[in-house]
């Protein structure tokens, strides 16, 4: 069960747990580039994303160190207490070719919570800030891809789920269907008129999706 935030004042934070348990706990919104990332925090983000995306870090990644390429322009947002990580998320952008057109991408990526944290709503409120700054951004669209099961946790933050959209990831020459959903807000006039364009034409995203 995802609880909610009641409270945030002078970074304490009350949380209610599944079990109706108000806890406070000093908790600090934290905000940073990869280069301006601490070592630590950076630490404990690749440390989850090693044992939950095993598949992201073999071959030539295996020994990987980084968390985002530098060319989608990262963004991480991160809920902190006494420095241990809570939850995270990363903003990223970058220009989509898509049936005629270029827009500009934004999306939300490395979206997680340590187990120790879950059910106490700490993703959702990240999520929701991460939203907000999205279509503050001046950019044309906002996609991501999820898991299906996840699709009533973005839609609650006002995401649009294109159940019709094929989304082709791997080598331009021969790319694959994603089995991932696609999330998406329409944020620009342009990216209003061409909303069918998603649903009937292919995507290529890239090597992979976020």
């Amino acid at each position: 069960m995802i609880t909610s935030y009641l409270a945030s004042l002078s970074g304490a934070l009350a949380v209610r747990t599944s079990r109706g348990i108000v806890v406070t706990m000093s908790v600090q919104l934290l905000e940073y580039s990869s280069r301006e990332l601490p070592d630590s925090l950076k630490c404990q983000i690749l440390s989850f994303l090693r044992t939950t995306w095993p598949e992201d870090f073999v071959g030539p990644n295996r020994l990987r160190t980084w968390l985002s390429p530098e060319s989608h322009h990262p963004l991480h947002l991160l809920l902190v207490e006494n420095g241990i990580l809570i939850s995270h998320l990363e903003i990223k952008w970058k220009n989509l070719d898509h049936a005629g057109q270029t827009y500009k991408l934004y999306g939300l990526s490395g979206v997680l919570t340590y187990p120790a944290f879950r059910g106490e709503g700490h993703a959702s409120h990240l999520v929701r800030i991460g939203t907000v700054r999205i279509r503050a951004s001046g950019g044309d669209i906002g996609m991501f891809h999820c898991r299906p099961a996840l699709r009533s946790f973005y839609t609650r933050a006002g995401w649009i789920p294109i159940d019709r959209a094929t989304t082709l990831v791997g080598m331009p020459s021969a790319p694959v269907p994603s089995e991932n959903l696609m999330m998406m807000l329409f944020l620009s006039d342009k990216a209003v008129a061409h909303r069918s364009d998603f649903e009937i034409e292919p995507v290529y995203f890239g090597r992979d999706t976020w």
